[in-house]
């Protein structure tokens, strides 16, 4: 019996064979019988128009070393694994392959920062060539924007509290907001949806190249479609539609007045005590620091803006203490009906 590939092969005692080689191929050894479960065979291994069984496994400093025994007649043979140069070519192949991709992956990671802002088709179609999460590639590209940002946001501070310093350019100012709102929608959909989206200067980028060189290279498309994504959603029943109008819009609803929240118990099962609670504690919080924003304003000098602001929150920061009070007994109504009423228009038909 000869080895094959870098494999070395010497005899056993009786007529057992020992391989070792550099790595594992995979087989797996004998289990010995015991007294809760019977014997299990190892992989059997077609070894030069002859059947042996794996009986060790053994992992070594040098490699794996595997003991063969013929194949016993019983015990039934279900897979076999060829031994042979076509075989042990493959696996060196494959090997190499695994070898690369763990290369790319790592190249990957590296280059995340930059991938990550490509078309959500490229970045799928590069995780399963190298293995790599599309969402990962993502979620490191967001990291080039937040660092801006941050450095945007200590620069604004820095020439707010610095009376001397000229106000921050208008570019800089405009690309912040814009990767301010790029960014919270990515991080959304990535976190969230657990999704892989690109930004608007990869889409620009991988476009150029696409045009110019890639569609000639076998590069996929930036419009492609990945299976799975392309959804058909069919228009629903009038009466789901309503069903669904009423869920979205149902925290609203508590700022109705005590007759249109009636109607809604009625037609849709509307349960004030669901939400109000929750509604009225979000106003005041929001209100009160309106207040206090309003004041520090204040005290630089009395200015109009800042007035109407500290009498609006005050305005409504009031209500909510009253509406906590009189929800215990029943649905409570607010100024704020007269904003709500448009959105919930359809429902009253």
């Amino acid at each position: 019996m000869r080895a094959f590939g870098s494999d070395r092969v010497r005899r056993g005692s009786g007529e057992q064979m020992i391989i070792l080689c550099r790595r594992s191929k995979g087989w797996t050894p004998r289990v010995p019988k015991s007294l809760t479960r019977a014997e299990y065979p190892g992989t059997a291994v077609l070894w030069e128009e002859r059947y042996f069984e794996v009986v060790t496994a053994e992992n070594g400093e040098g490699g794996v070393r595997y003991v063969l025994e013929p194949w016993r007649d019983s015990h039934v043979i279900r897979v076999s694994e060829p031994y042979d140069d076509a075989s042990e070519a493959r696996r060196e192949a494959d090997h190499r392959a695994a070898i690369a991709r763990e290369k790319g992956r790592q190249a990957a990671n590296l280059a995340g920062l930059f991938i990550g802002h490509l078309p959500a088709v490229v970045q799928e179609h590069l995780g399963s060539e190298i293995g790599i999460l599309p969402t990962k590639l993502t979620a490191l590209s967001l990291i080039l924007p937040f660092m801006y940002l941050i450095w945007a946001v200590n620069d604004l501070a820095r020439r707010t509290l610095n009376p001397n310093a000229p106000p921050m350019p208008l570019v800089l100012g405009a690309v912040g907001a814009y990767l301010l709102i790029e960014s919270a929608i990515r991080l959304n959909v990535v976190w969230l949806l657990q999704r892989p989206i690109g930004s608007a200067a990869g889409l620009i980028a991988y476009l150029i190249y696409y045009v110019a060189l890639g569609k000639y290279s076998g590069a996929i498309s930036p419009f492609t479609k990945t299976r799975g994504h392309q959804l058909y959603i069919t228009r629903p029943p009038a009466d789901v539609a309503l069903r669904d109008a009423f869920a979205m819009r149902e925290p609203l609803l508590t700022l109705l007045s005590p007759a249109e929240q009636a109607a809604m118990a009625e037609r849709f099962g509307f349960n004030y005590r669901k939400h109000a609670s929750i509604v009225a504690w979000l106003l005041l919080g929001f209100s009160s620091a309106g207040v206090i924003t309003a004041l520090v304003s204040l005290q630089h000098g009395p200015r109009m803006s800042a007035i109407l602001s500290l009498l609006l929150a005050l305005i409504i920061a009031t209500e909510q203490l009253f509406r906590l009070s009189a929800l215990r007994r029943g649905p409570a109504g607010s100024v704020l009906a007269i904003v709500v009423r448009p959105f919930a228009r359809k429902l009253f038909r």
